[in-house]
């Protein structure tokens, strides 16, 4: 069955915590059946008129426990449910790019909207306005093309034309007060009293997990922090150094580094990232057309060359961030190297008794190193 998820944030972007309920920020998503959208929609009217004289919906105005309780107890009737990502700033590395406003809010809605179209079917989403047409434009590009499940027939994706202000005064709503009382600012715990109606409110960041979990029972080594320490560094050096560039392929490395590190601190420091998530993470933002071996070449290896750590096997890309990560990266690649020399210079012999000596690509100045290399190993 059809069903609309009407999505509100609270809170806002930045790491300046003086106002109230500043140190959260949450994206509420109230689900609704079609068939049953006027229905909710008139009932959550006359419970805003009847509860707050028809103004905004709020845990301010001078409403006591009671009253709000009252008001949360009669909205168990409406048939909606609800789900939160709820974020704890405090927890969050000032410096990493989620610094940045476009990426703020594009990587948070890509949590919540990726877990959504993966797990309710024939959903349209409509949101909340965020900043100008031309964030918004390419807001509804970023989750059409990196979040969406059918490519045959897409879910809507649409920004509030003022048809719908009520469900999404009622998912800020809900919103809001999550962050309040998470921020110690209030009694009131929505999820709790709305218990029947919560689908789930999902807390970010995660706590992290051991390392001797994450690495299948293999005891963490003394030189794990150190490396997890480096890679993290180095990959924010890279942000600092490049920071307002307009070279279209200098950004668009600066998001391939932005969505490792930000993988890394925040989601599993333990995943591999598939090239093919990159890819479109890479290409939704336009900067260039990426193929695997244009972002190889173009993307890949020249960050590599600035120092950033970045260890790779077959399921893809991460940071590295134990001495497992780095074995098994020099393992990845040395099965690969360690013949290519025998088989050059097997090629390179056998030609050069073919030719009777006239062919002899080692002379070549470009292949300098390559010639003595292969003279120590021969």
């Amino acid at each position: 069955m059809a069903k609309t998820g009407f999505v509100s944030e609270a809170g806002a972007h930045g790491f300046s915590f003086d106002g109230p309920g500043s140190t959260h920020f949450s994206i509420t998503v109230v689900l609704v059946e079609e068939e049953n959208k006027r229905e909710v929609e008139e009932g959550f009217r006359r419970l805003r008129e009847r509860h707050f004289a028809g103004g905004k919906v709020s845990l301010g105005d001078g409403h006591g426990i009671v009253q709000t309780r009252v008001f949360l107890e009669e909205l168990k009737e409406l048939d909606f449910s609800f789900h939160v990502l709820l974020v704890d700033k405090r927890k969050l590395h000032q410096k990493s790019p989620l610094q940045y406003k476009g990426t703020f809010y594009k990587f948070l809605s890509g949590l919540i909207y990726n877990n959504l179209y993966r797990t309710v079917p024939h959903l349209s989403i409509v949101a909340n306005e965020l900043g100008t047409p031309e964030f918004m434009e390419s807001f509804r590009r970023y989750i059409q093309e990196n979040h969406q499940v059918d490519l045959f027939s897409p879910a809507t994706f649409t920004f509030s034309t003022g048809e719908e202000a009520e469900l999404l005064e009622l998912a800020g709503f809900l919103g809001e007060s999550l962050n309040l009382f998470h921020a110690g600012l209030s009694e009131v715990d929505v999820e709790q009293e709305l218990s029947e109606k919560c689908v789930v409110v999902n807390r970010w960041p995660e706590g992290y997990v051991p390392y001797t979990v994450d690495t299948e029972g293999m005891a963490a080594d003394a030189q794990d922090e150190a490396i997890t320490a480096a890679a993290q560094l180095r990959a924010r050096n890279y942000l600092q150094r490049h920071a307002g560039s307009e070279d279209p392929v200098v950004r668009s490395r600066m998001v391939f580094v932005e969505y490792l590190l930000m993988v890394f601190t925040y989601n599993y420091r333990t995943r591999f990232i598939h090239t093919y998530e990159l890819l479109q993470h890479l290409n939704s933002y336009k900067y260039e057309n990426y193929t695997e071996h244009r972002f190889r070449s173009l993307v890949v290896g020249p960050v590599r060359d600035e120092g950033v750590l970045i260890v790779s096997s077959s399921a893809g890309y991460k940071l590295p961030c134990s001495t497992r990560d780095i074995y098994n990266f020099f393992n990845y690649y040395n099965q690969q190297i360690q013949p290519m020399p025998g088989r050059l210079g097997q090629c390179h012999r056998a030609l050069h008794l073919a030719t009777g000596g006239e062919l002899n690509v080692l002379e070549q100045p470009e292949y300098d190193n390559l010639k003595k290399l292969l003279a120590k190993l021969t």
